[in-house]
C-alpha cells in the first residue's frame, strides 16, 4: 500500500463517514453532546447513520440464520436472557466490517472526544436480537476491578423496524426513569459509571417484527471516570439529538 493510500483507507473506517452529516458538520453539537455525557446523561442520536449504511447492516442481521440463545440466572441480582451474534468466526461479513469501523483509530479518538473518556483499548462489538421472552435485568455495563480493559462508553445502536410500543423491549434508563422504544437508526451512547444503571424490558409474546441492535463498548486500560448525578428533565440538543 502506497503512504498517500492511508488517508483514504482511513476515511473508509472512519465512524464520521457514515453518521449523518447534519451531526457531523455540527460542531456545536458535538460540543453539547460531550457535555451531556460528561454530566452522566444517556444521549439519543435518531437517523444517526447515512440511510444505505444503517439497511446494510439491518439486512444483514436480518436474514441471519446462526442467532444463539445467552442466559445466565446465577447472579442474584443480575439476568439476562437474549440472542447473539458473538462468534466472529461465523457472524456476517457485514458485521466485521462494521467493528472496523467501530474499533478505528479515527473513531476512537472522536469518541475521547466526545466523552472525555480514554477509548485506546479494543472495541468491543456485537449484535443482539432480543426474541419474545427475552430481557435484561438493571445493570451499569461496569466491570469487576481485575479486568485489563474497563468500558468507558457504552453504545446501543437500534435497527428494529415497525416496532409497536405494546410489544416492550424497551431501553430503561434508570437515572431518569426514562423508557426508550427501540426505533430504526437510533443510536443510544453514555458513559459507563456505577450510576449509568439501564435495563431491557420484557418482550411480549405478541411482537410481530424484530428487536435487532448493534451494541457494545469503547474500552480504555484505566478505571471509569467517577459518576455524576445526571439531570433529570430530558434535554433536547438538535431535531433529533436529545440527552435523558
Amino acid at each position: 500500500m502506497e503512504p498517500t493510500d492511508t488517508p483514504f483507507i482511513e476515511m473508509l473506517v472512519d465512524l464520521s463517514t457514515y453518521l449523518n452529516d447534519d451531526i457531523v458538520a455540527n460542531r456545536g453539537l458535538q460540543e453539547r453532546i460531550g457535555t451531556e455525557l460528561g454530566a452522566g446523561r444517556l444521549v439519543i442520536i435518531r437517523n444517526a447513520f447515512k440511510d444505505a449504511f444503517a439497511e446494510k447492516m439491518y439486512a444483514c442481521l436480518d436474514s441471519f440464520a446462526g442467532w444463539r440463545l445467552y442466559e445466565d440466572y446465577s447472579d442474584d441480582h443480575f439476568h439476562y436472557r437474549h440472542h447473539n451474534i458473538y462468534d466472529h468466526a461465523t457472524e456476517p461479513p457485514e458485521l466485521g466490517m462494521c467493528r472496523e469501523i467501530f474499533d478505528s483509530r479515527p473513531t476512537r479518538g472522536l469518541i475521547e472526544r466526545l466523552s472525555g473518556r480514554e477509548c485506546s483499548g479494543r472495541t468491543v462489538l456485537s449484535s443482539s436480537w432480543y426474541m419474545p421472552g427475552d430481557y435484561s435485568l438493571p445493570h451499569t455495563d461496569r466491570v469487576g476491578p481485575g479486568a485489563s480493559e474497563r468500558r468507558q462508553v457504552a453504545f446501543v445502536w437500534h435497527l428494529t423496524k415497525g416496532w409497536d410500543v405494546r410489544w416492550g423491549g424497551d431501553l430503561f434508563w434508570c437515572p431518569a426513569g426514562h423508557y426508550l422504544t427501540p426505533t430504526f437508526n437510533t443510536l443510544n451512547v453514555f458513559n459507563v459509571d456505577s450510576d449509568s444503571m439501564h435495563f431491557v424490558t420484557p418482550v411480549s409474546p405478541h411482537a410481530q417484527s424484530k428487536r435487532l441492535a448493534i451494541n457494545g463498548w469503547w474500552t480504555g486500560p484505566d478505571a471509569a471516570g467517577m459518576p455524576r448525578r445526571a439531570r433529570h428533565a430530558p434535554s433536547q440538543l438538535a431535531a433529533d439529538v436529545e440527552a435523558v
